[in-house]
């Protein structure tokens, strides 16, 4: 396998206390990962230790052969590297359309690309042409002129998705995407994801609850406990771990 992203001997330290202790993982270009276990594990914080958001202690962290370990989180972005997060990050008070709309030309602005002159006062018709695109890829078009506070949760859940799109990224990092959503919500969601890697390549990395989904979506899992990787496989092999069986799946979901 040649990596996209490759983590070795990854340790993170809050003071005295070791919440991730020398994790280990490598993901293929286009695979779809999943990271499980209980709560507590430390799957959120290997999430904040990939991205940049809090620093390595020790070990390395590489990117598309790039050693990234002392990257800051925007450089990681720019990269390449996209991030959802459990409680859904959007701008509350704008409406869909300019949601997604800032997103692109904060990507553009980035590479230093134009967006439009810089005395007009509305967005460039390159630039709402891409966000209508994307909100019609996520089934979001109706709502474009909704503010983002007034959407349901699952909708709100998309267009976090989407402002990640916008910034088109190599690897989307999907921390609990169907958390507190509803059963139609979730099939949503999975639909999305599944689109996204057939449509455009996209290398999912994701922490997910909802077995269901997971075994949906995953083409291998990482199971965590206490900071420390217990098992690493297919889906297949996880269900049926005697120590996975023991700590998180439980005799119900290894036999359902």
């Amino acid at each position: 396998m040649n990596p996209l992203l490759q983590i070795e001997n990854l340790r993170v330290c809050y003071g005295a206390l070791e919440v991730i202790k020398g994790v280990s993982l490598e993901v293929a270009s286009g695979e779809s990962f999943a990271v499980i276990g209980p709560n507590g594990a430390g799957k959120t914080t290997l999430f904040k230790a990939v991205t940049g958001e809090v620093p390595g202690s020790s070990g390395s962290v590489r990117f598309a052969g790039q050693d990234i370990t002392r990257m800051a989180v925007h450089q990681r972005a720019r990269a390449g590297f996209g991030r959802t997060f459990q409680v859904a990050r959007v701008f509350q008070g704008l409406t869909v359309l300019a949601n997604v709309i800032c997103s692109v030309e904060a990507r553009l602005r980035g590479a230093g690309r134009s967006c439009g002159p810089w005395y007009a006062w509305r967005p460039a018709p390159a630039v709402v042409d891409e966000a209508e695109q994307l909100l019609a890829d996520l089934s979001l078009a109706h709502v474009r002129p909704v503010e983002a506070r007034f959407l349901s949760h699952g909708d709100k859940k998309r267009l976090e998705i989407a402002l990640v799109l916008a910034q088109q990224p190599r690897v989307l990092m999907l921390d609990e995407p169907t958390a507190g959503m509803s059963h139609a919500d979730r099939l949503a969601i999975v639909d999305l994801i599944l689109r996204l890697r057939r449509d455009k390549g996209i290398t999912v990395v994701m922490t997910e609850h909802d077995m269901d989904v997971i075994f949906g979506l995953a083409d291998r899992i990482m199971v965590m406990n206490y900071g420390e990787v217990i098992a690493m496989g297919t889906p297949a092999e996880v269900r049926v771990n005697p120590l996975v069986r023991e700590v998180y799946l439980g005799k119900e979901m290894v036999d359902a």
